[in-house]
C-alpha cells in the first residue's frame, strides 16, 4: 500500500503572490479606476471567500484558522512530536508557545510569529524553502489574533456538512438468490441520491465499469444482514451479496482506507483522509445512509477504525502511532494510547467492549481499556506488520495475524501467547467463522482455509496475492479482493466463484 508520508516542510504548496498591495494603488488610479476596482471587488471576494473577514467585517472563528494551518503547518508542527515544541493544533497549544518562546499575542498580530513569519516580515521565515502563504490566508490570521484568538466554531448548515450523497431505498430482491451473477443490469432506477435538506430525490445514471481497478484497502461485512462495503476512492459502495446489487454509494471526504459495521448492523463507519494531511472517521445509519458522527483530526489518513459493541466509542489509528478513542455522541476525545512505535494498521474492541486490541507495522499488539485507552497488556511475538485481529466471544482470547505468516492466539487473563502456527506465507488477512474455522489471504495468491489449531482444510488459487477478504453474514461465502483490485463472491462450500462486484461509475463522475 502506498502511503503519504508526513511532509518534512512547515508550509508545503504555498503559491500566493500577496494581493494585498493592490490596496496601496487606490491612491494613484483615477475616478475611473477606482469605479471600476470596486465593481469588481465583489466578484474577487466571493472567489475567495475571506475577503469579507479580512476587512473586519466579521469574527474570524478558529475552525477558519484551524484549516490553514492543518493543510499548510500540520506536517511539522502538531502533537508531541511538533517542531521547535510549537503545536498549533489547538488554541490551548498555540497559547502555549514552543521552545523559543511565545507564538502568538492576543491582539496583536504584528507581535506574533504565527502571523510575522509566514508573512515572511521575520525570520526564520516559514516554511523554510516555500512561497508565503497567500495574502487571504494571512488577512484570516491576522483578523483572528487581532480578535482575541477566537476558539468559536462557525456554524454549518446540515445540507453542507452531509457527505450522504447517494442512497438507495432497498427495492425487493429477486424470489431465488440463485441469480447471484456479475453486476450487469444495474439501472437509474436502483441508486438515488439524497442530499440533506433536498426536497426531491434524482436519479443517478449508474453503469458498470471495469477500467482503472483501484487497490482494495478494506472490506466490512454487515453482520445482521447481507450487506458488503467497499471501499472506491472516495465513496464506499454498498452492495447486497445476494444479487450483487448496489444499496447505496456513499461519498467520504478523502479515501478510504477502512470500514466497519457496527455489531447490530445498524451503523457503518469508514476512516481515511488525505494523505500526510488529514484523516477523520465517519458514521452513517445504514438503513437511510444518514450521516450520524464525524470525528477525529488527523494529521494524516486513518488506517484502521472501529466502532464499540454499544455504539457509544470509535476508536481510530494510522501513521501518527496514536490510538484515539472519541465519543461518537458528543464527538469529544475520551483517550489516547500512545506507545506503539510504528503505523498503526488494524484495532479492534472486545465483543464485551471492555477492551480494544491494537496492531501496527512493528509486530506489537496493545491491548487498552476502551473507556480510557489505558493500557492493559503488550503482546509481543509477531515480527512484522500485523494483519489482523479477532477477538473470541467471551472477550478473554484474541487472535492475531501478520505479515511474518504466523497466526498467535493470546490468553488475556495472562497477557501470553498460548499457541501459534505457521501459514507458510505472509497473512495479508484473515476472518474467523463462529465455528472456528479461520480464512487466512495469503501473499502467495492463496485463500488458505484452516482449523482453529492451523490444520489445513483445503486452499484456493487466485491469481494475484489476496489483499482483503470476509465472510459473509451467515458463513456461507467470502468476498476476496486481490492485489489488482478484482473482487470476487466465493461459495465456500466448493470454493467457487460464484459472483463479481464490479465498481459503478455515474455520469458525474
Amino acid at each position: 500500500m502506498n502511503l503519504s508520508s508526513i511532509t518534512e516542510t512547515f508550509a508545503a504548496g504555498y503559491n500566493g503572490t500577496g494581493t494585498g498591495v493592490m490596496r496601496g494603488y487606490l491612491l494613484k488610479f483615477n475616478l475611473l479606476a477606482v469605479v471600476l476596482l470596486l465593481a469588481t471587488w465583489p466578484a474577487a471576494c466571493a472567489q475567495d471567500g475571506s475577503a469579507a473577514v479580512a476587512a473586519g467585517d466579521s469574527e474570524v472563528t478558529w475552525d477558519q484558522v484551524r484549516a490553514i494551518f492543518q493543510k499548510r503547518c500540520f506536517a511539522c508542527h502538531r502533537g508531541e512530536q511538533a517542531r521547535g515544541a510549537l503545536d498549533l493544533s489547538s488554541v490551548a497549544a498555540i497559547r502555549a508557545g514552543g521552545s523559543s518562546g511565545a507564538a502568538v499575542i492576543s491582539g496583536k498580530p504584528e507581535e506574533s510569529l504565527i502571523y510575522l513569519l509566514p508573512a515572511h516580515l521575520e525570520t526564520p521565515r516559514m516554511p523554510p524553502s516555500g512561497n508565503k502563504m497567500p495574502q487571504r490566508e494571512l488577512d484570516l490570521i491576522h483578523g483572528w489574533i487581532s480578535g482575541g484568538l477566537s476558539e468559536k466554531i462557525a456554524a454549518v448548515s446540515p445540507a453542507a456538512a452531509s457527505t450522504v450523497v447517494a442512497v438507495r431505498t432497498p427495492a425487493k430482491r429477486p424470489a431465488a438468490a440463485a441469480t447471484v451473477g456479475k453486476l450487469s443490469a444495474l439501472t437509474a432506477e436502483m441508486v438515488l441520491p439524497r442530499n440533506a435538506g433536498a426536497k426531491t430525490t434524482k436519479p443517478v445514471m449508474v453503469r458498470p465499469v471495469r477500467q482503472q481497478l483501484r487497490p482494495v484497502t478494506s472490506l466490512a461485512a454487515s453482520p445482521t444482514s447481507p450487506l458488503i462495503a467497499i471501499p472506491d476512492g472516495q465513496r464506499v459502495l454498498v452492495y447486497d451479496w445476494t444479487d450483487l446489487s448496489v444499496r447505496q454509494i456513499i461519498q467520504f471526504s478523502g479515501d478510504v482506507f477502512a470500514l466497519r459495521f457496527s455489531r447490530d448492523g445498524r451503523i457503518l463507519i469508514a476512516g481515511g483522509g488525505i494523505g500526510g494531511q488529514s484523516g477523520h472517521v465517519t458514521g452513517w445509519e445504514v438503513t437511510t445512509g444518514e450521516q450520524l458522527f464525524s470525528v477525529g483530526s488527523e494529521p494524516d489518513i486513518v488506517l484502521a477504525a472501529d466502532i464499540s459493541p454499544d455504539g457509544r466509542l470509535i476508536a481510530l489509528g494510522g501513521p501518527s502511532r496514536v490510538v484515539r478513542i472519541f465519543d461518537s455522541v458528543s464527538g469529544q476525545l475520551t483517550g489516547e494510547q500512545k506507545k506503539h512505535t510504528d503505523w498503526i494498521l488494524d484495532l479492534q474492541f472486545s465483543r464485551d467492549g471492555l477492551l480494544l486490541a491494537s496492531g501496527d507495522r512493528f509486530g506489537t499488539v496493545l491491548v487498552s481499556e476502551a473507556a480510557t485507552a489505558s493500557e492493559f497488556a503488550v503482546l509481543r511475538g509477531h515480527n512484522g506488520p500485523i494483519s489482523g485481529l479477532h477477538w473470541s466471544a467471551e472477550s478473554d482470547q484474541l487472535i492475531t495475524a501478520g505479515q511474518d505468516g504466523t497466526v498467535r492466539y493470546w490468553n488475556l487473563h495472562s497477557s501470553r501467547q498460548v499457541s501459534q502456527f505457521s501459514a507458510g506465507a505472509p497473512v495479508l488477512t484473515f476472518d474467523k467463522d463462529p465455528a472456528g474455522t479461520l480464512m487466512l489471504g495469503l501473499k502467495s495468491a492463496q485463500v488458505a482455509v484452516t482449523s482453529a489449531d492451523g490444520g489445513p482444510l483445503r486452499n484456493w488459487a487466485l491469481p494475484d496475492e489476496v489483499s482483503q477478504l470476509v465472510l459473509t453474514q451467515d458463513g456461507s461465502h467470502t468476498v476476496v479482493a486481490d492485489a489488482t483490485g478484482n473482487i470476487q463472491l466465493f461459495r465456500n462450500s466448493d470454493a467457487q466463484v460464484v459472483g463479481e462486484f464490479v465498481p459503478p461509475a455515474t455520469d458525474n463522475r
